[in-house]
């Protein structure tokens, strides 16, 4: 009902003064009356001593369910201790947002809305019977003033009241409470609104077709759990829930999303408000911490009713043996049933147990204008004394008495007033505020839509000239349609300054603001009893809102470097994968993939393909022939050692040769067959410079070259030698007196050229065959190598041909190894050959013998073929010099040093005497012929001496000339 209005607000004009004092005289007796009958309905309406429910008079009531009490532990009676917050500060949130409507004459066109609020006792069996008030008016009861009995006759309605049906119900709070209440309402279409309840279940609209709320589904708290275990790599947690419906619904949503997110549940505990199965539970859920280890599920998650936890922490303290300054092995992961006002949760040892603790709240912000509103309430005022369970609540909190006289002994309630010092509002006044609101706007939309033009008027003459109607839709409203169509598509701005609009399913915003318990001190013993309380304790760390979370770690109770572990088994190493242990996806043992493989995923190891290295984080490979290409580096040990032989060659050869032009017509020189020499110094030049070929990065010019420039040289090399063996050998074991042909120097510079031709015209027709390219060659799975197109085995099929003439150069050198002194170079040449077979038998067991067995080079960082190669470098320079040293150095000792021995010699006899000696196999027509001829062979000889031993011989001449002999 209205406030009583004043007359003097309306006086009427002085003419018509007197008309108008006896109008007023009577309007102000009829408004006394008029405030006498509302505080007498106020009276009867008020419930008796043991306050369950207050009744505020208004056009349209909105009911309410809030647990003011909390749940009685003794049988006996079904409430317990009053509930400051949770119970009468949702309460006056309520009472509050009414006020805040009514005042607003145009929001329902003069239409005040009453409340019929109820004490559910956080009970949902008692919160279903008190809600029963809410559809006795429905169901046929009525007042019983309405009734007046006639000696002893049935009663005859004296006057038919005005039925005020409850167009929608803001409650209840819990969600077991909410669920109870909501299958009674829904029987007879009656609108609900929670401020507090989360359970998902009531998003079913099958079951709950006339259920909103004002709060998300614990879906969505689920949701930002699991999230803010994924962020701390939390894998392996605990959980813990009532055995209730919020308890049970919660924790099913967490399993849900943590199946998801692969987090395992190490253990459940399903517990009960029996001291026993709080002493199990927290038995086991120690037990499983396995404290000799770093790992285990040491986050517990809370999914339990408010009642539940101050036990759960007490137990958990006792049992864990908690003491200032020890290890915290229990983490709390809570739902938003968690309490940050309650006293009891950081009582004494609770304290201890609860540090840490990471809490979830809905996102609310603090209304100021309602705590400046519950902190003016104190005894004596009207908005004090319409909420009976205020007294109650002065009672317990100040121990103070009502209604004694002044001056007795004992605290009288009515001389005490709050304290802004220590007060923080219920965390969901503003939801209630919302909800309140929320109901207010549908009632509103409906009002335009069913009945436009229908306005109780203000003014006080019509406002009091007769008892106000609204119009029948408003009295019946259908909660089907007002649900549906009014309720659900409400889109306001709430008191903070929010947009506020329920989801398809009846569902509030989902939002929440993450916090922990961050105690300035654990000391057990505080300065003030208040203080334990205090919510500066708790510390925001960060929000989460659709699936967006927030984190501010500077925030955390813990260091940011040392977040504690939840986990079942350690992350493996790189290169190791995970072994599940009985298909549990959070428990498992390490086990190593070969060095080749890598992690497809956390549990299998696949190799990489063959020329690919896995990369540093196993997870996934690289091309080793993009950065590890191998292949001969000009600055490696390898090959600056092939390199400084070859170039050492290279300028001994040059040096014969240069003193070879300058004494190119001494005796010496014409003696060693010139055309020969000259081709034989190429031949190793050749040799040498077949190093840098082979040391070069593989191309189709260098493959080519190698291919045939290195049998080339040792063809033209060896058919050099195989030619001036070949011709001492005919010259000296020929048995007819003719002249052996083919000794002259056109016919061996021919015959070496048709020997190293063969093996030309053969590599040119097999690189037309195989065309010269390169390749990758793998000699083991972390290298690639640059190599040519054919195999190594190819390229010794091109020196077969040559070591047929060294076995050819070998024979002969044998065979001629017994001629006379002054012919001797076959024994030179001889040494030559047998220190070529030896070096090239060395080198072609070292060249196969290194391809079998990888291990050295791969610790050394080198492949087979570096070494082949440096070996086949090595190899060609050592047959070089060989050839080098025992061919041309005795011939440039005596050119250089010896120099008396290389001119023409005067007096000769006791020389020629001697080599007549020597050549007493010989035919006689050969001999005689080489003595009386100057030649090659007697080059050395003066005229005089060849023709005295030309006369003592007595023998033929002959045209045939040994060449080639050393003297």
């Amino acid at each position: 009902m209205d406030e009583q209005q004043k007359i003097s607000d309306n006086k009427p004009p002085p003419i018509a003064r007197f008309m108008f004092s006896v109008l007023a005289l009577a309007t102000q007796i009829l408004a006394n009356v008029n405030v006498i009958a509302q505080t007498a309905e106020t009276i009867n309406l008020s419930p008796p001593a043991k306050v369950r429910q207050i009744r505020i008079p208004g056009d349209i009531l909105i009911g309410g369910v809030f647990p003011v009490h909390s749940k009685s532990l003794n049988g006996d009676e079904p409430c317990g201790e009053i509930a400051e917050t949770r119970g009468v500060h949702r309460v006056e949130a309520m009472l509050y947002a009414l006020d805040q409507i009514n005042s607003q004459n145009d929001f329902l066109r003069g239409y005040k809305l009453g409340a019929l609020i109820l004490d559910s006792c956080s009970n949902p069996a008692y919160a279903l019977n008190q809600s029963l008030d809410f559809v006795r008016d429905m169901i046929g009861s009525s007042e019983a003033s309405d009734y007046v009995c006639l000696d002893g006759s049935d009663p005859n309605v004296k006057k038919q009241s005005q039925k005020k049906n409850v167009a929608a119900v803001v409650g209840g709070s819990y969600s077991s409470v909410s669920v109870q209440l909501a299958n009674l309402l829904r029987l007879f279409r009656i609108a609900q609104v929670s401020p507090a309840s989360t359970n998902a279940d009531l998003s079913d609209k099958n079951r709950f077709e006339y259920f909103a709320r004002t709060v998300p589904s614990d879906d969505y708290q689920a949701m930002a759990m699991v999230e803010i275990a994924v962020r701390f790599k939390w894998s392996y947690v605990s959980l813990v829930y009532s055995a209730d419906e919020y308890g049970e619904l919660g924790a099913d949503a967490f399993k849900k999303e943590a199946r998801k997110k692969g987090i395992c549940i190490a253990l459940e505990e399903r517990i009960q408000n029996k001291k026993e199965s709080f002493t199990e539970s927290i038995n086991n859920l120690v037990q499983k911490l396995q404290p000799e280890k770093n790992v285990g599920a040491t986050v517990v998650v809370l999914f339990v009713g408010t009642e539940y936890i101050p036990d759960i922490l007490r137990y958990t303290a006792e049992r864990m043996k908690l003491t200032s300054g020890a290890k915290k092995r229990i983490i709390w992961l809570a739902s938003e049933s968690w309490d940050r006002n309650n006293d009891k949760y950081t009582a004494g040892d609770n304290r201890l147990a609860a540090q840490g603790a990471i809490v979830l709240m809905l996102a609310s912000q603090k209304v100021p204008s309602f705590e400046e509103y519950f902190m003016s309430l104190h005894p004596g005022t009207e908005a004090f004394e319409r909420n009976k369970w205020l007294r109650e609540l002065w009672q317990v909190k100040y121990k103070c008495e009502f209604d004694i006289p002044p001056g007795t002994k004992g605290t009288r309630c009515e001389d005490i007033k709050q304290s802004t010092e220590g007060f923080n509002a219920d965390d969901k006044v503003q939801f209630v505020i919302d909800a309140v609101y929320a109901i207010a706007h549908g009632l509103q939309s409906m009002k335009q839509a069913v009945c436009p033009d229908d306005a109780i008027e203000n003014h006080w003459i019509s406002r009091y000239s007769k008892q106000p109607e609204i119009c029948h839709a408003m009295q019946n409203i259908d909660g089907s349609d007002f649900y549906q169509n009014y309720l659900l598509k409400v889109n306001f701005t709430d008191i903070v300054g929010k947009r506020f609009r329920f989801s398809p399913q009846g569902d509030g915003p989902a939002s929440y603001t993450i916090l922990t318990y961050k105690p300035k001190t654990t000391e057990k013993k505080r300065r003030m009893t208040d203080d334990e309380g205090s919510p500066s304790d708790y510390v925001e760390i960060g929000h989460w809102s659709e699936n967006n979370l927030t984190i501010y770690e500077k925030n955390l109770w813990w260091d940011p470097d040392h977040t504690p572990v939840s986990v079942c088994s350690l992350p493996c190493k790189i290169g190791f994968r995970k072994q599940l242990i009985k298909d549990e996806q959070c428990c498992w043992a390490c086990s190593k993939c070969e060095d080749y493989e890598y992690l497809i995923n956390e549990t299998h190891c696949v190799a990489c393909e063959q020329g690919w290295w896995p990369t540093k984080d196993r997870k996934g490979c690289f091309d080793l022939s993009i950065s590890q290409l191998k292949y001969m580096r000009w600055r490696s040990m390898y090959s600056l050692v092939p390199m400084i032989l070859a170039v050492v060659g290279i300028i001994a050869t040059l040096f014969v040769i240069v003193v070879y032009v300058i004494y190119n017509e001494t005796p010496v020189v014409k003696a060693s067959g010139r055309e020969l020499s000259y081709i034989l110094l190429i031949s190793m030049i050749m040799c040498y410079c077949m190093t840098f070929v082979l040391l070069s990065k593989p191309s189709a010019i260098v493959c080519a070259i190698k291919r045939t420039g290195i049998g080339f040289a040792f063809s033209c090399l060896y058919s050099a030698m195989f030619v001036k063996t070949n011709r001492i050998f005919r010259i000296f074991n020929t048995r007819s007196a003719q002249r052996p042909r083919f000794i002259s120097p056109i016919s061996q510079v021919v015959m070496t050229a048709m020997l190293a031709g063969g093996q030309l015209i053969g590599s040119l027709i097999w690189l037309f065959v195989v065309p010269p390219g390169w390749k990758h060659h793998y000699p083991t799975r972390d290298q690639v190598v640059l190599t040519c197109n054919v195999p190594d085995h190819h390229f010794l099929y091109s020196l077969a041909y040559d070591g047929f003439l060294i076995v050819l150069c070998t024979t002969y050198a044998v065979k001629t190894r017994k001629v006379p002194e002054n012919f001797n170079e076959t024994k030179f040449i001889g040494f030559s050959m047998y220190t070529t077979c030896v070096v090239w038998l060395s080198w072609i067991f070292f060249f196969f013998g290194t391809g079998s067995d990888f291990q050295v080079y791969t610790v050394l960082q080198i492949t087979d073929s570096q070494i082949q190669t440096s070996s086949l470098c090595i190899s060609i320079s050592m047959s070089a010099n060989v050839a080098l040293a025992c061919i041309f150095s005795p011939k440039l000792w005596i050119i250089l040093f010896e120099k008396h021995k290389n001119v023409r010699k005067q007096e000769g006899e006791s020389m020629l005497n001697k080599s007549s000696r020597s050549l007493g196999n010989c035919s006689s027509r050969l001999c005689a012929n080489s003595i009386d001829e100057p030649n090659q062979y007697t080059a050395l000889l003066t005229d005089s001496t060849r023709r005295r031993s030309s006369r003592k011989t007595s023998q033929p001449t002959s045209t045939s000339s040994a060449q080639d002999t050393f003297l």
